[in-house]
């Protein structure tokens, strides 16, 4: 009986026998990266991103921000929160039933929270245009139809960062933290996270 299997040539068996043997070739566990390693060199690509973005903008790295050094003011009355560094001493000469003002020991940083009656609008149009009118180094914009923003260096030589929030009411917060301008790179976070904390109940 003729054997009914194909002759191959040698080139085309070697071929067939490299391909079968490959399929069964596998890579030691060890050599493949966990997702939790994936995962922080995907972060430090990242932040080295941004750290070169920055460079380039002549802002450098900044630091991140401590949660664990923040604490929270409420105030009941005027309906509002928002984050305060525990290191910061409140000044009780200057704060009332509507707000406190905080200041940084030895450093010159100092927030200003409070409420304002605002009505038929007045308050809030006349902060705006204190802010748009009364330094042209102040920027300023509008995040919807209640709530300001503004950054900008002042004449004394201080950066200030301020948020206005509407109420329902009418009535609205201010927020205001102000540090010397040569410490930008490292208060800017500092002061955007106080900000972006500003809640009204």
């Amino acid at each position: 009986m003729k054997n009914m299997l194909p002759i191959l040539p040698f080139s085309a068996a070697l071929t067939l026998a490299l391909l079968v043997s490959a399929c069964g070739k596998q890579e030691a566990v060890g050599d493949v990266p966990s997702s939790e390693e994936l995962a922080r060199q995907a972060d430090a690509a990242s932040k080295a991103i941004r750290d070169e973005a920055a460079a380039l903008a002549g802002n450098g790295p900044q630091a991140a921000v401590d949660l664990a050094s923040m604490e929270s003011y409420t105030n009941a009355l005027r309906g509002y929160t928002i984050m305060v560094p525990s290191d910061w001493t409140v000044d009780e000469s200057a704060s009332d039933d509507n707000g406190r003002v905080y200041t940084e020991t030895p450093g010159d940083a100092k927030l200003a929270v409070t409420w304002v009656e605002n009505r038929e609008d007045i308050a809030w149009n006349k902060a705006v245009e204190t802010v748009e009118d009364g330094n042209v180094a102040m920027k300023g914009e509008a995040v919807g139809d209640n709530e300001y923003r503004a950054s900008g260096i002042l004449t004394n030589g201080l950066k200030s960062n301020q948020r206005m929030l509407r109420k329902p009411d009418g009535t609205m917060v201010l927020a205001e933290v102000t540090y010397a301008a040569n410490e930008a790179q490292s208060m800017d976070p500092l002061a955007t996270m106080i900000l972006d904390s500003l809640t009204l109940q």
